[in-house]
């Protein structure tokens, strides 16, 4: 309000002086022009050249908003055009997210390229129509991205390989895939794709390496990682082509989560071992494996040792006597000890295997040993007391 009070104090003081000079004089103004004449006073003569650029300022306004009606009117229009675009490309994404294959090539297909889309457009546009079943349109459209360059060519190539990968053409997928240069094929997607198109083709060493960089990374789940990661190891770890040297230490490169007890993997390796005959190696296997874990093939492959070759497992063996719950550690002791012509003893160990396990396999061996002893009473009774539980649901 003091303000106002202020600026209404310089106005009526500027007015007074004003009207005073007006007073004193007026002033005299003279404009002639080829016989017209014009007299009045300065005053005046000011407030008209005042009114006449007021007047020509609005009318060059006026003029300038008349002339800019088209082009307002077509910047409307492409709005509209634009907005329409968009959501032609919104429903077209969504539809591919969804899975509706149909949808979504439709969608995005009636995108003209003259308006506003994405980077990604025409490669997903291609991958609908791939898996909608139209595949030289999907062609056409990728090899259409690929000229235009305005797709970068690692993407209309990552693009054309899941293409493949749809319709399991897993040469032309790594094909396609090979056209990428070496940090192009260390992006997350590249890997997710070369591990299908490995996993497909078999290619062991390799999925195996991608498996493990692809971890975390969330472009497969954890579980078909697992999967794929215990079937290539078990693929190569009973590849008879590999020497016995090589699946040991192949063996020490598998992940601890393959390695726990009943480990398929370790099954595979003690009966390749056992089948070439490679009796140190499998020992000192053993030995290693037995440090950790208890596990019924490592209890059968001990039985598969020929005479005393497998006397230096017993230090391992033993330490797993306490924890024998099924009877199998003390069957492999006796094995051994028999082999080392200590019969007592393993007498005494194929009767507590016996009384552990209460397997048939044990009942033979101790009846066997007990008919080498001359007890052909009590032999008798074991194998009545096996064939009983051989007969029982």
């Amino acid at each position: 309000m003091t303000r106002f009070n202020l600026y209404l104090v310089i106005g009526l003081l500027f007015g007074a002086i004003l009207a005073i000079l007006i007073a004193e004089d007026s002033g005299y103004v003279l404009l002639r022009w080829r016989g017209w004449q014009l007299e009045t006073s300065i005053w005046l003569a000011m407030g008209l050249l005042l009114s006449l650029v007021v007047s020509l300022t609005l009318l060059w306004r006026f003029c300038r908003s008349t002339l800019l009606i088209p082009m307002r009117l077509r910047h409307w229009l492409g709005l509209r055009s634009a907005l329409g675009a968009q959501r032609r490309t919104d429903k077209g994404l969504a539809a591919f997210f969804e899975g509706r294959w149909d949808v979504a090539e439709s969608a995005l297909r009636k995108v003209h390229p003259s308006e506003t889309r994405t980077l990604l457009h025409p490669l997903y546009t291609a991958i609908a129509a791939y898996r909608k079943g139209q595949h030289d349109q999907a062609k056409a459209l990728l090899s259409s991205a690929e000229a235009g360059g305005d797709t970068p060519k690692h993407l209309v190539l990552m693009a054309r390989a899941e293409c493949h990968l749809a319709m399991e053409a897993y040469d032309q997928a790594r094909q396609a895939l090979g056209g990428l240069t070496g940090s192009e094929q260390a992006l997350p997607r590249s890997k997710k794709l070369l591990a299908q198109v490995a996993y497909a083709q078999k290619q062991w060493v390799e999925l195996i390496g991608l498996t493990t960089d692809l971890r975390g990374g969330h472009q497969l789940p954890e579980m078909l990682l697992d999967i794929w990661e215990r079937e290539a190891y078990c693929a190569l770890l009973s590849d008879e082509s590999r020497s016995a040297k090589e699946l040991l230490t192949l063996w020490r490169q598998v992940p601890a989560v393959l390695k726990e007890e009943g480990s398929e993997a370790w099954a595979i390796v003690t009966r390749n071992l056992v089948s070439r005959a490679e009796w140190d190696l499998l020992q000192k296997g053993l030995i290693e494996r037995l440090r950790d874990y208890y596990d019924t093939a490592s209890m059968d492959a001990v039985h598969a040792f020929p005479e005393r070759q497998g006397a230096k497992l017993q230090k391992a063996l033993r330490r797993w006597l306490d924890k024998d719950l099924d009877g199998q550690c003390h069957a492999a002791l006796a094995y051994i000890a028999e082999q080392d012509g200590r019969t007592e003893e393993a007498g005494a160990l194929w009767q507590q295997a016996y009384s552990l396990g209460k397997l048939p396999r044990f009942a033979m061996q101790w009846s066997r040993w007990l008919r080498q002893e001359g007890d052909e009473a009590r032999a008798g009774v074991i194998e009545q007391e096996a064939l009983c539980q051989l007969k029982a649901p």
